[in-house]
């Protein structure tokens, strides 16, 4: 279960994380993607890791390509039991991350300011994006992930021929309907201040001509 998830961005609480443990068969492991979790400051919001460190019957995962801006490098890690971990081992390709993908991890874990100067970002950004989506009856969910699902229900453009409008100008969302099979919605992620900017400048010439 991704918590929040993609591309959604919806969230289980951390009473409804503990109430579904609950009513799962002890001999059921949860598997807890926790991949975006660094960017949730809800208050209701608590991390698997954090709910679930001690438990033998949940897996926690987590992921560099995110917050850490090693999505490249294609490296992520788990906690979960000792016996869970044993079996993996046994399973996992060998060198199946390499070393330099490591060692950019470990330097990553260590850069604290940019993770603070990160979530600050996003959370601006995405406000900004949700707000100024708004003015052209394009809704999205509440801010919770470093991305947006956009809805084009009350939107005069439908949601392919946004996007293919905004590939023209060289930027491209990712369309929901192949994947995910969510029809005319649109996932933005948030990017650089200089990105956000060209796409609200972008976003401001497609609607007015």
């Amino acid at each position: 279960m991704a918590n929040p998830n993609n591309p959604t961005g919806t969230y289980l609480s951390k009473f409804e994380l503990i109430e579904l443990r609950k009513k799962l068969r002890k001999n059921i492991l949860l598997v807890v993607d926790d991949a975006y979790s660094e960017y949730m400051i809800n208050s209701d919001y608590k991390s698997g890791l954090n709910l679930f460190k001690n438990r033998q019957n949940v897996f926690i995962l987590r992921t560099f390509s995110k917050i850490y801006g090693l999505s490249s490098l294609r490296i992520g890690w788990g906690y979960g039991p000792k016996k869970i971990i044993e079996g993996l081992n046994i399973i996992k390709p060998p060198f199946n991350v390499n070393e330099v993908a490591q060692k950019a991890a470990i330097e990553s874990l260590k850069d604290k300011k940019f993770i603070s100067r990160s979530i600050k970002h996003n959370i601006y950004y995405a406000a900004k994006l949700k707000n100024f989506l708004n003015n052209y009856n394009i809704s999205s969910n509440d801010v919770s992930a470093n991305f947006l699902l956009l809805d084009f229900t009350k939107c005069k453009f439908k949601a392919k021929h946004f996007y293919k409008k905004l590939k023209t100008k060289g930027i491209i969302l990712r369309l929901t309907e192949n994947g995910y099979n969510i029809k005319n919605r649109l996932r933005l992620t948030i990017g650089s201040r200089t990105d956000s900017l060209k796409f609200i400048r972008v976003v401001k010439s497609i609607f007015n001509k």
